[in-house]
């Protein structure tokens, strides 16, 4: 039998209550009921979205004018791991003025609820939320499912039966000098994208690529902006100064979703064969204990994860109810793959120095001073 001493027992103790917390109600007012509660508090609601392209963050921004016009809503667009840093630093300081954070970096939310910072909150539709994804006390939500790994390439440069079927078909010599990758090494998600990739083919595929002539850039979003800028005959300053190398020639990526400054309907995107694996991961939002706006940002948690936002589509949604793209059984990777890939700092960090060995340092200016 093990005894603790008392104080050690005292901290057992204590470690315990932090983490405890009552039942939390599902909300049962509706979306126009928060709203005009949410009117009776004064100052902009402030959400801090992760992102690597101003215009990602323009559809929210847009549909939240238009719902809730007499709520101002200040979100900001920036990488995950800067907005994360900066509201750390802000928490040290005792200076908040973060609302509400809807970010990539799934592990940070774990450390804010162990650190009493997160409001604790359910929306009327919470048991509708993959219970994987969320917390079930209610203190993170998530509010989008996001993968990477499809194929998303120039269709008037590439027919469809040209487009790779698995990842080994890049070691083609056909692609040399046509890919534009992000660094993995820069970017979570690209990390685990690529490491499931090592996993299956070794090393050795990761120094073939090397060989191929990628050119590699910051952010996910900027793969897209390049093979745009190709297929209009252009060479942006913009597109150049995020990697080495002109843009000119690359019209193939597996590191980006899309273009998000607007219509570019030559690019096509298609989704490697079985037993090939893209992944996906649950993007999450919550809301800080400290904001002086709890109705507004009640709200905007109850929006952002209400099918009047979700609606159903086709694709991926963390309701169940709307996941037409069927999430947790399709060909990409269960999004808590990625979860538990981020959780394991010590793992992520050795990952990205087996890449920066072969493809090197990060080089270029961040997305963000790119494409505000």
């Amino acid at each position: 039998m093990i005894f603790l001493k008392p104080l050690a027992y005292a901290g057992l103790i204590a470690k315990v209550v932090d983490c405890y917390t009552a039942n939390v109600p599902l909300e049962t007012r509706s979306l126009d009921e928060i709203y005009q509660a949410a009117q009776n508090e004064d100052g902009k609601l402030v959400v801090a979205w992760g992102g690597d392209a101003g215009p990602q963050g323009n559809a929210v921004r847009n549909a939240w004018k238009a719902r809730f016009p007499n709520i101002t809503l200040d979100l900001s667009v920036d990488l995950s791991k800067y907005h994360d840093s900066r509201i750390d630093r802000a928490w040290y300081n005792k200076n908040e003025t973060v609302d509400i954070a809807t970010l990539q970096t799934l592990h940070d939310f774990k450390r804010g609820k162990q650190q009493d910072r997160l409001m604790y909150y359910k929306p009327a539709n919470f048991d509708d939320l993959y219970n994987g994804e969320k917390d079930l006390d209610g203190a993170f939500l998530p509010m989008g499912m996001y993968n990477f790994g499809n194929f998303l390439y120039d269709s008037t440069k590439l027919n469809a039966s040209q487009v790779p079927k698995t990842y080994a078909d890049l070691l083609n010599p056909f692609w040399k000098s046509k890919l534009v990758l992000t660094y993995p090494n820069d970017d979570d998600a690209i990390n685990y994208l690529f490491t499931l990739i090592v996993s299956k083919y070794g090393f050795e595929w990761l120094d073939a690529l090397a060989k191929q002539d990628v050119q590699w850039v910051r952010g996910t979003a900027t793969p897209s902006y390049i093979m745009v800028d190709n297929h209009l005959n252009t060479t942006s300053s913009a597109a150049i100064a995020c990697s080495a190398g002109s843009p000119q020639g690359r019209i193939l990526s597996f590191t980006s979703a899309g273009y998000p400054a607007g219509p570019a309907p030559f690019l096509h995107s298609a989704a490697p064969l079985a037993p090939e694996q893209t992944i996906s991961w649950a993007q999450t939002t919550a809301a800080f204990s400290s904001t002086k706006r709890p109705q507004s940002a009640k709200l905007f948690l109850s929006w952002i994860t209400s099918g009047e936002w979700q609606h159903g589509g086709a694709g991926f949604s963390p309701l169940r109810s709307l996941d037409m793209g069927r999430v947790m059984v399709g060909n990409g990777t269960q999004s808590s793959g990625f979860r538990l890939f981020v959780g394991d700092r010590v793992g992520v960090e050795w990952w990205k120095l087996q890449f920066e060995m072969v493809i090197g340092n990060p080089l270029g200016p961040g997305p963000m001073e790119m494409f505000p």
